[in-house]
């Protein structure tokens, strides 16, 4: 049987302060930043001031496909499957059995590194059990399109970015 961590209503994630926009953070941080909240279950505090960031943050702060995520009716909170070789894999049960998955590479120098995602990684091998739709959220949007139970997706992932995919 699998348990799935559930928040309630007087927990709060600690990831719910975020800086996106503040001139502080590059855009690959500012895209980890935001793939991490929305995996979590947390509320969305801005410590900047909203009315002096960049037409690129502000759109990445209403992203409405990421709130989504963190907005899910299920309820679900994500939660760490794997941390090695500087890479951190991340996932979130969401409502309707799909998944949301975020793939951070968290070494800070050199070029973009390729994680190979495949099915025994998701959910602890029982997502797409016969076929499912693979989207790309952040740092762009690009749909896949369909895989099957089999599949093995090579993802590109910049120095302290993060890759969001939902998986339907």
């Amino acid at each position: 049987m699998m348990f799935l961590l559930y928040l309630c209503v007087t927990i709060v994630s600690p990831i719910y302060q975020l800086v996106i926009g503040n001139f502080g953070l590059s855009w690959a941080q500012e895209v980890t930043q935001m793939a991490l909240w929305s995996i979590m279950a947390a509320p969305l505090l801005m410590s900047n001031d909203l009315r002096n960031i960049n037409p690129r943050s502000q759109a990445l702060l209403q992203n409405q496909e990421v709130i989504a995520i963190n907005q899910d009716s299920l309820g679900a909170q994500g939660y760490r499957v794997l941390k090695a070789n500087s890479f951190e894999l991340w996932e979130k049960p969401l409502a309707g059995g799909s998944l949301a998955v975020s793939v951070t590479n968290r070494q800070e120098i050199g070029g973009a590194r390729e994680f190979l995602l495949s099915r025994s990684d998701l959910w602890k091998g029982l997502a797409c059990k016969e076929k499912c739709y693979l989207t790309q959220l952040l740092p762009t949007r690009y749909e896949y399109g369909s895989f099957n139970a089999s599949f093995c997706l090579p993802l590109s992932v910049n120095p302290s970015s993060t890759v969001l995919l939902r998986v339907d």
